[in-house]
Parts: structure tokens; C-alpha cells; sequence
């Protein structure tokens, strides 16, 4: 069951790129890839959204949409609470605001090649 809560960004950068760096962010935010398969293109992770509360599911659709072109949509699978305050929303942006800002960094910090 999937809630809508989805949301996509379009990375001017290779897939294998953006699989590299999606994975290193979830890593560092501890979230657990409870699946990944990269010839689809499909992760999936568990978030605990605080001590006290629950755990929701995610999941990372990567896309190749050309040489140097990348999309990715992220989502929640189900709804673990009735209400999350807005919390899940907060989780995907952050983490596509993470990826976007990893990828130009290590663009720059390259010279700008791909």
C-alpha cells in the first residue's frame, strides 16, 4: 500500500553516481537498506523515526534517463502511524536535499567531470 507520499528530483549525473552516493547517505544516517537491487534501480529502508515511537519503510527508485542523467523518486511504503506529523515528508526531503548536495560537491571537488 503506498500512501503518496512520494517525492522525485532529476540529478544531472550518471546512475552509477547517484546509486554510489544515495547508498553513503543512508549509511551515514543510519537508516537500514534493508533491500537493494541495482540493476532495478530499487532500495528500501527502514527509518526509525524516534526512540519511543516507530519504524517506517521507504524506498529509492534510481532511474537512468540518459548518460549523465539520473532520476530518483523516494517514498513511503504504507503508514506505520495514523499521524506522522509531518515527520516522513521531513525524512525525504532531507535525505534528496543530502544526495543533491553530495553529488555537486563531489562534482566540484572533481573539476566537474562526471
Amino acid at each position: 500500500m503506498n500512501t503518496g507520499l512520494q517525492e522525485g528530483l532529476d540529478l544531472p549525473y550518471p546512475f552509477e553516481k547517484v546509486w554510489d552516493a544515495a547508498l553513503s547517505i543512508l549509511r551515514t544516517a543510519d537508516w537500514e537498506v534493508t533491500r537493494q537491487d541495482k540493476t532495478s534501480g530499487g532500495i528500501e529502508v527502514h527509518v526509525t523515526m524516534d526512540m519511543i515511537t516507530w519504524t517506517e519503510t521507504f524506498y529509492l527508485n534510481l532511474v537512468k534517463t540518459g548518460d549523465n542523467s539520473t532520476r530518483v523518486i523516494v517514498g513511503r511504503i504504507g503508514l506505520a502511524q495514523p499521524v506522522d506529523w509531518g515527520i516522513a515528508r521531513q525524512h525525504i526531503e532531507q535525505f534528496l536535499l543530502k544526495l543533491e548536495s553530495s553529488l555537486r560537491g563531489a562534482n566540484q571537488s572533481s573539476g566537474g567531470r562526471q
